[in-house]
């Protein structure tokens, strides 16, 4: 049965997908593949929580400033490493990015499990941060709220970064022709940082989102699933942001109903993972075949 509830449900977490697409779409539009997401998402959501956790005494527009600022700091950190890996050390920022991501998250997990963990005896998360610094609701009882139209923005203001700014066609060039570019005189340090930095701040903002606007603390794992879906949506959008809008609206709503469908009829298995790999699969299709091809060319 489709209720408030299941709707603002759906729009949050397709808020959530725009937000983490479009920080892959930046990278892929230079070429690069950022499989990170998943840790870099983790790592936003548990720095927010715990700077918000502490600075409770602060006003609340200061406190949620520092969050932010943290939760995009601390992943866009960890992406600009896997481009000075690449830059300076010739290592895959897909390999580095992904490896990366592999280590943060049982390094959270064990924070969370420790000296991080929460008053609750029955919850592994963090302590609930105070309701002044929650993204208020505007459809209750659903946690929908204003971030989705923040991630909406978010996405026209990268189309528009990417379309029509210099910045922008650097960034494309680098992404079809890095040598042409190179000759041209552009800098590929600074497009290969400036682009993996923007990505991982991006991500850093949807797990702060995530914490503020649905669980209202970093639980243990809840970024599960979030950066491949996102990641996901950005190739069926082809990288363009205006496109991932209609794609994260559609990637959310088969999780959200393969959730309620799994929970209603107690399914002893994960149906939205199992979706997430069809989805995944039917997109590297045409990849896979067009590569093929050209080797045989």
């Amino acid at each position: 049965m489709i209720n408030a509830y299941f709707i603002g449900s759906f729009l949050c977490l397709a808020a959530l997908y725009m937000t983490a697409a479009t920080g892959v779409s930046l990278c892929l539009k230079n070429g690069e593949f950022n499989l990170g997401g998943e840790g870099q998402i983790y790592a936003g959501g548990f720095i927010c929580a715990i700077i918000l956790n502490a600075t409770t005494t602060l006003p609340p527009p200061v406190s949620m400033l520092l969050a932010l600022c943290g939760a995009m700091g601390v992943p866009a950190i960890l992406t600009v490493i896997s481009a000075a890996l690449k830059l300076f050390k010739n290592i895959s920022f897909l390999l580095s990015s992904f490896i990366i991501s592999s280590a943060v998250i049982p390094l959270t997990d064990g924070l969370i499990s420790g000296p991080f963990r929460g008053s609750s005896a029955h919850l592994l998360a963090t302590n609930f941060i105070q309701k002044n610094v929650r993204f208020a609701s505007i459809m209750k009882p659903s946690p929908f709220n204003g971030y989705f139209f923040a991630a909406i923005l978010i996405c026209i203001g990268m189309w528009y970064v990417i379309n029509k700014t210099k910045f922008g066609k650097q960034i494309c060039l680098f992404g079809t022709s890095p040598a042409f570019a190179s000759y041209t005189g552009f800098s590929e340090k600074q497009i290969t940082i400036s682009t993996a930095a923007i990505s991982g701040a991006l991500h850093g903002l949807t797990g702060a989102a995530a914490v503020c606007g649905s669980y209202y603390t970093c639980h243990l794992g809840f970024y599960a699933g979030m950066g491949w879906n996102a990641f996901a949506v950005a190739m069926i959008a082809k990288a363009n942001p205006l496109l991932v809008i209609p794609a994260g609206l559609f990637m959310a709503l088969l999780i959200t109903t393969a959730t309620r469908i799994a929970t209603m009829n107690n399914f002893d298995f994960d149906i939205s993972m199992l979706i997430q790999a069809i989805v995944i699969f039917v997109i590297a299709i045409p990849f896979t075949v067009k590569k093929i091809h050209g080797g045989k060319k």
